[in-house]
């Protein structure tokens, strides 16, 4: 039989695609050696100048599939199966072990959550833990969930994932394998009766409990612990078990290195039965906010293969707490050794700013004659964009009603819109008008219940307040009116003193006072001559002064008395040898505890007067 001449040839279309490709790749490299380096494959590709994308040569792309295919081959053999998820944690692809009740590859998975599933060994809290480790965007691991499949068998199963980003870095969902544990569980499950009873009371606790070996290798950790190491950052973090804890603390970085270091170096000591107990605090920085722990590391005695129990207390709330009481006591302190209302309310606005981590603050005076809100004082960090917004604030006037501090002046009651948020209340509010930051947080400041000011923050980092938070701005926000008001009337008190003093100094030549025995103790003015030789004596004892001793036993009876006195006359021999003639009046002083101090008032000088008096008198007119 004659070959069919028209039959196509497998190698001559291949050899044709080759020819095209080289083509395409000889035409975009102009250069002899560019040219030669590909045929030799120096390079594994190229870059089109046309759509700016790089070609992979033959051979190269022929490497990156095999690669990827002894990925995806060693991924099927480490796990039963692997899934993806979208930025919502629902379910778009998924091959291999059943998730849950449904069947394996069931289309009912697809677009439902993990918490969506049928798990009998999950409650809400439960859920509560994870959705809160996604939201972190945390690599979990281990996630072990247990239901009753169609056949009526138990199955278990273990599910870790990890978070997938665009090139832009934006959140595209969460991707991962599951492993089907039934045959280990089961296995767990006929251990010796202790052993599951000593895992079950573990798995009971609250707090993050695991207990080490000799070499720091953990042997047993309970469900707590194994959620925590799955979403923490830094100390604990994929501590699981079988893994050792004190390698996994020799690899920390950065600056929780010199945390590690310590919990290994004490837990190596209990280890060693150099102690029985070591307890050490530490702080991270999670994606949900600033995190304080409690690390506690017990000996155990008596066990050849346990050493050492490790648990995690999570303290954020009690640190939280003693941090605004410390806050709140610092208030106090600033208003106290306040000079003025100017320096007062800096001091609280830089203190509250600083305990928060918040870039700014101000406070806005309500003018009770306009009745409009004005900027009185503020503080910032000094960083450019916050000098600059404070700058432009100056001036700034809000109406009760217009804008976050309007709005807090009206209602009496704290405001806050959250950093990186799309609240609707920041657009209605003009919000980069009025924080020039992500978030804000304002309240009021009361005095006698009513609203005399607003207290206005700014900051990237402005979480939702707690119950604990509220509290202290509340409390904050009564000190400092109670403050303004007293300084307000203290301020006014001291104008009218003041004026009253003035007025005193005007209509009298001289002011004095005097101690319990009636001693001058001072007197300032033009009082009488010879004033250096009045002080430390009565107006009894000065021998210059005239005056009929019916007048003495009068004036000495009102004083034992402790009563006010006007007008006292008595005349006194001046250096020249006449006479001088003098008015005092007087009133008792008393001190904080209501006992007798002495005397004070004013002197007036009226010898002019006496003298025209007696000159007209002797003249007969």
């Amino acid at each position: 039989m004659k070959p069919d001449v028209h039959a196509p040839d497998p190698d001559s279309s291949r050899k044709q695609a080759d020819s095209g490709f080289e083509a395409k790749i000889l035409r975009l490299v102009k250069g002899a050696r560019e040219r030669r380096a590909i045929k030799s494959g120096e390079v594994d590709a190229i870059m089109d100048p046309a759509s700016g994308r790089a070609i992979l040569l033959p051979d190269a792309q022929a490497a990156l599939l095999e690669r990827k295919e002894r990925f995806r081959s060693l991924v099927e053999l480490a796990s039963d199966g692997h899934w993806e998820q979208d930025e919502h944690y629902r379910f778009v692809a998924h091959t291999g072990a059943a998730i849950g009740s449904e069947r394996a590859g069931d289309a009912d998975i697809l677009g439902k959550t993990l918490w969506d599933l049928t798990f009998d060994n999950s409650n809400e809290v439960d859920w509560q833990t994870h959705r809160t480790q996604l939201e972190w965007r945390a690599i979990f691991r281990d996630l072990e969930l247990s239901y009753v499949n169609q056949a009526g068998e138990r199955r278990t199963i273990s599910v870790s994932g990890e978070p997938m980003y665009d090139r832009q870095g934006q959140f595209k969902g969460y991707r991962g394998i599951t492993r089907d544990i039934t045959a280990r569980k089961q296995v767990e499950t006929a251990a010796p009766e202790p052993d599951r009873f000593a895992r079950a009371t573990l798995d009971a606790l609250a707090a993050q409990v695991c207990v080490l070996d000799a070499a720091g290798t953990i042997i047993m950790a309970n469900t707590a612990w194994r959620a925590f190491a799955a979403s923490q950052r830094g100390i604990g973090a994929d501590a699981s078990e079988g893994s050792n804890y004190l390698a996994a603390c020799g690899q920390i970085a950065g600056n929780e290195r010199l945390d590690a270091s310590a919990m290994a170096a004490g837990i190596r000591q209990v280890i060693a039965g150099e102690r029985e107990l070591f307890r050490y605090e530490y702080f991270c920085d999670a994606p949900s906010g600033p995190r304080w722990f409690m690390a506690s590391v017990t000996c155990l005695h008596g066990n050849a293969e346990a050493r050492a129990i490790v648990c995690y207390e999570d303290i954020t709330e009690i640190k939280h707490a003693e941090q605004l009481q410390r806050l709140e006591c610092t208030v106090a302190r600033c208003l106290t050794d306040a000079n003025n209302t100017s320096a007062a309310l800096q001091a609280v606005i830089r203190a509250v700013c600083e305990t928060q981590h918040w870039e700014c603050g101000r406070y806005f005076r309500l003018d009770p004659a306009s009745g409009v809100l004005r900027l009185d004082e503020s503080w910032g960090m000094p960083v450019a964009e916050v000098e600059q917004f404070m700058e432009k604030s100056r001036g700034a006037v809000f109406r009760p009603g217009a804008g976050l501090a309007g709005r807090v002046c009206q209602s009496g009651q704290p405001l806050w819109i959250l950093s990186r948020s799309k609240d609707a209340r920041a657009a209605y509010t003009a919000l980069a008008h009025e924080t020039g930051m992500d978030g804000a947080f304002v309240f009021p400041v009361i005095a006698d219940d009513t609203t005399v000011g607003v207290l206005a923050f700014a900051g990237r980092t402005v979480h939702e307040p707690d119950d604990r938070l509220l509290q202290a701005v509340r409390a904050i926000g009564h000190q400092l009116g109670q403050f303004l008001n007293r300084w307000q009337a203290e301020d006014a008190l001291r104008r009218s003193e003041a004026r009253f003093r003035r007025l005193i100094e005007l209509s009298s030549d001289w002011v004095w006072e005097q101690d319990r025995q009636f001693r001058f103790t001072r007197i300032t003015g033009s009082g009488m001559a010879g004033t250096g030789d009045i002080l430390g004596k009565t107006l009894w004892e000065l021998p210059t002064v005239v005056l009929g001793e019916d007048e003495w036993i009068r004036h000495k009876s009102e004083l034992a008395a402790q009563w006010s006195f006007c007008d006292f006359e008595y005349a006194a021999i001046l250096p020249d040898g006449q006479l001088g003639y003098y008015l005092i009046s007087g009133e008792p002083v008393y001190d904080a505890a209501g006992a007798f101090t002495g005397f004070h008032g004013t002197g007036l000088d009226i010898t002019r007067r006496k003298r025209t008096e007696i000159a007209l008198r002797e003249a007969g007119l």
